[in-house]
């Protein structure tokens, strides 16, 4: 059960100790961020219950998720649920909140409605038509509010370092979600394609991250200990890389290809918190 919004988030942009001293600004990014990977780990989870992957442990995931990510939206718009939290005072950033959480109830509800059983063409569609746009939408959101927000507590190369790490995370659940689409053969006939683009994306960016990227706002590793950590992460990677390739190159998946790649991503996306709690803490 959630008990409160803030319990229900599991990953922060800077370490879950340190949430409650973040201010209302840095929690609204942080929050934007939570929500786009949140969105793709609940059509993933859903994905995963329907190849047959420890559906009972994927079905719980994606309720759990679903329900959250409803609570934090409302949160974020009204400023309900969390007494962090006072209503969007941007008038165009609230409308911005509002299409998209319309948007995402057909994730949400639909996600529910396929984990319980039902099949039915309409959430169907729904949950493949519109997870991305939320995602997007949230993560566009997030970086659109990191200047305004983050500006007096972080330097504009680690803003970029922090958003950048974020995106690799909510990039882990997009890719655990097509691996799943190719297995069912869900998705356009363009995502073998797509997949290939988004395992060179996060190669360049982790490269980017640990060397420097100017037209990335990206300075390089700040330090030695961050500079292993993303080798680290490179290294994890490599693993999950090739279940990703194998599936854009029309190889076979058996369910425990799935579970292994759940498993890999979870562990990327730990790294990846830890990570971000280093940049965070400077």
């Amino acid at each position: 059960m959630i008990k409160t919004i803030r319990a229900a988030l599991c990953l922060l942009v800077v370490s879950a100790g340190a949430a409650l001293a973040q201010s209302e600004g840095q929690l609204r990014v942080t929050l934007l961020t939570e929500q786009a990977q949140r969105a793709l780990r609940v059509v993933k989870s859903t994905c995963f219950v329907m190849s047959g992957s420890q559906s009972q442990l994927h079905a719980e995931t994606a309720l759990h998720e679903a329900q959250a990510f409803e609570q934090v939206m409302k949160a974020l718009i009204d400023g309900a649920g969390d007494p962090a939290l006072t209503a969007e005072a941007d008038p165009a950033h609230s409308t911005e909140l509002s299409r998209i959480q319309r948007m995402s109830f057909g994730v949400t509800r639909s996600a529910e409605q396929i984990v319980s059983g039902d099949f039915h063409s309409v959430p169907m569609r729904l949950l493949l038509s519109r997870n991305q746009d939320v995602a997007h939408g949230l993560l566009a959101a997030a970086r659109a509010a990191g200047p305004r927000y983050l500006e007096g507590d972080f330097s504009a190369e680690h803003q970029a370092a922090l958003l950048h790490l974020a995106g690799q995370r909510i990039l882990i659940e997009e890719v655990l979600r097509d691996l799943c689409y190719v297995r069912l053969s869900l998705g356009s006939a363009e995502l073998p394609a797509q997949m290939i683009e988004k395992i060179a994306l996060f190669e360049s960016i982790n490269t980017a991250l640990i060397e420097g990227d100017a037209l990335r706002g990206l300075s390089g590793a700040p330090n030695i200990g961050i500079k292993l950590g993303l080798g680290q992460v490179a290294s994890k990677w490599v693993a999950l890389r090739d279940l990703l390739a194998a599936a854009a190159n029309g190889e076979a998946l058996e369910v425990r290809d799935l579970q292994k790649a759940s498993v890999i991503g979870e562990t990327l996306s730990q790294r990846l918190t830890r990570l971000m709690d280093k940049y965070a803490a400077l």
